[in-house]
């Protein structure tokens, strides 16, 4: 009889033991783990969310693998184990988010967006993308991460590092674009000046059969030594100075700025935004026209010209048209 004494507290813990490792039965629920929280503060929440039948069963299971838990927002549904809660936390399986990067967004743009997703700051993001440290990790002759981060849809955690951003949209650039980068060499172009020229050709028109003649007029002009006068140099230039307001004028034209293409020969120093596929394609195959010249047509295209006279013809028939 002095054994069932100690036999049936026995019993007793083994079973408690056992319900504390019991699955849960949730519906879809979101669970955030701040940064920095302890992993017995972690149990007690995961215990409170409903999610764990005992917090001890959480704690046992950490003093076993002693693995580092993650911090960030966890999504759990159905039937859900303790030790299936330790996995999520310690491989950082977070619950993400879909993303899209149109194309011909800049920096600027893509901290917008994160910051609007929670996915990061927009402020922290731009320190990284505008860091020499950043840029010299993968090699490139630039002062920024722009024109570099390909413009897709992404999934990303909230809270996600603006390190880990990059590094996830700069290895789709290279994915992307390896068959292209491939013909720089026979092309005569360096991959730095390829993506500067395309990122023009995307903000100058969002017309697929345009890009390739957008693309001639760059090349010529490069080629005569003439200034390329690409009025998207110039909002950009704006937009590093914070000035940009929505409305170019002429007192912008003449911003003493190496991105502004009215005042500075050659190309801008680098990338003015991400450009797309088919503008890094255009860039690589200009259309073979004599263009020099072109003009919005005002229906969201452009007129092409050969000489300054037919193209100061065709400036006159646009502002006549608007008038």
């Amino acid at each position: 009889m002095r054994h069932l004494r100690f036999i049936f507290p026995a019993i007793i813990l083994a079973l408690l033991a056992l319900y504390s490792f019991l699955p849960v039965k949730t519906q879809e629920k979101t669970v955030e783990i701040t940064y920095g929280t302890p992993t017995k503060d972690i149990a007690f929440q995961l215990y409170k969310e409903g999610l764990l039948r005992n917090p001890l069963s959480f704690l046992f299971i950490h003093a076993l693998y002693k693995k580092k838990l993650e911090a960030g927002e966890y999504e759990f549904k159905g039937l859900v184990y303790p030790w299936d809660i330790y996995e999520k936390l310690s491989k950082g399986l977070k619950k993400t988010y879909r993303i899209t990067i149109p194309e011909g967004s800049d920096i600027y743009d893509i901290g917008r967006i994160l910051e609007e997703n929670h996915i990061c700051s927009a402020k922290d993001f731009l320190k990284y993308a505008l860091s020499e440290d950043t840029v010299k990790k993968y090699g490139l002759k630039v002062g920024s991460m722009e024109g570099f981060l390909f413009p897709d849809t992404y999934f990303f955690s909230k809270n996600t590092h603006p390190l880990r951003v990059i590094d996830v949209m700069h290895k789709n650039f290279l994915r992307r674009t390896e068959e292209l980068r491939k013909n720089l060499e026979e092309k005569g172009l360096t991959l730095e000046e390829w993506v500067t020229i395309a990122s023009m050709i995307e903000k100058e028109t969002s017309k697929p059969e345009e890009r390739p003649l957008v693309s001639a007029v760059i090349h010529n002009r490069l080629k005569r030594g003439m200034k390329l006068q690409i009025d998207p140099t110039v909002i950009y230039a704006l937009k590093r100075r914070n000035m940009w307001e929505g409305r170019l004028t002429l007192r912008h034209l003449r911003l003493e700025d190496p991105y502004n293409t009215y005042v500075y020969f050659g190309l801008p120093p680098s990338p003015i935004c991400n450009p797309g596929l088919e503008s890094l394609k255009s860039a690589l195959e200009p259309a073979e026209v004599n263009y020099l010249y072109f003009v919005a047509d005002g229906s969201g295209g452009h007129y092409f010209s050969e000489t300054y006279r037919e193209h100061n013809r065709r400036v006159r028939e646009f502002r006549n048209a608007r008038r």
